[in-house]
């Protein structure tokens, strides 16, 4: 081990390779591991290395009227179903879209449903037609759709129906008529079962029936009318007549 002198005083002496730390520089160095320590620590609290949240996305959904459920008539069918995730967003919208053609959107037909969980009563379609059908539920992320589903409505043929015939004020009666799924019709009086037994045929343009009573006599007795949820109503043209009419459908077997 070396030693230095300056000058001629002893005191001046220190050790060359590890020389004593003054204490003033004890606090330097505990100052800036003060600060170093303080920074460490703060950078630690400003990166939370704990679960971020995801972002969010548009909402998931579902569909859930089957063709074993579905309640439908000739002119309505309800679907129901059910936002199950908001997708991280509050959902700003839900209901049904509907079209004749397949993959509906909001271009399409709509309903606006209140609650996450909901029936829509699909109202005024057309008597023995396809519809497709989805739900679907907005947020700021966009517009989600669910799986898809089809029904057809009710149809006309294959039905029976109590006719009350109004001639005018003072004569009415009643007649059963079968609409038969050809197209045909088959007229009876329950009163007079067998007297006044009448072959004729039908058609349906949208929900709109016409009636030809008499085919062996194409023309001459003319019923017209809407159909709506089992029921029936319009005018009737006898020769030199008019009329009026209304229906309601027998209870299937």
């Amino acid at each position: 081990m070396h030693s230095i002198h300056l000058g001629n005083n002893p005191k001046s002496q220190f050790n060359s390779e590890v020389g004593p730390i003054k204490p003033i520089t004890m606090r330097i160095i505990l100052k800036i591991l003060s600060v170093i320590s303080l920074c460490l620590f703060f950078s630690n609290c400003s990166t939370d290395d704990g679960p971020q949240p995801l972002a969010a996305t548009v909402p998931s959904l579902s569909l859930q009227t089957t063709a074993s459920d579905v309640d439908k008539t000739y002119t309505t069918i309800e679907i129901s179903g059910t936002v199950d995730d908001d997708g991280g967003d509050p959902v700003t919208a839900q209901g049904t879209v509907w079209s004749t053609n397949a993959g509906p959107t909001l271009n399409d037909n709509s309903t606006t449903e209140s609650s996450a969980s909901f029936t829509s009563e699909i109202e005024n379609l057309e008597a023995n037609t396809t519809y497709y059908f989805r739900t679907y539920a907005t947020n700021a992320e966009g517009t989600a759709y669910s799986n898809e589903e089809s029904f057809t409505t009710n149809s006309l043929g294959g039905t029976t129906w109590d006719f009350h015939v109004v001639y005018d004020q003072n004569t009415s009666w009643h007649g059963d008529v079968v609409f038969n799924t050809n197209g045909t019709a088959v007229y009876d009086e329950p009163s007079s079962p067998g007297t006044y037994l009448t072959n004729g045929t039908w058609s349906l343009n949208g929900n709109e029936l016409t009636y030809d009573f008499d085919s062996s006599d194409p023309g001459n007795v003319m019923y017209y009318g809407t159909l709506e949820v089992g029921v029936m109503a319009g005018t009737f043209d006898y020769p030199n007549h008019q009329g009026t009419w209304n229906a309601v459908e027998y209870p299937s077997l």
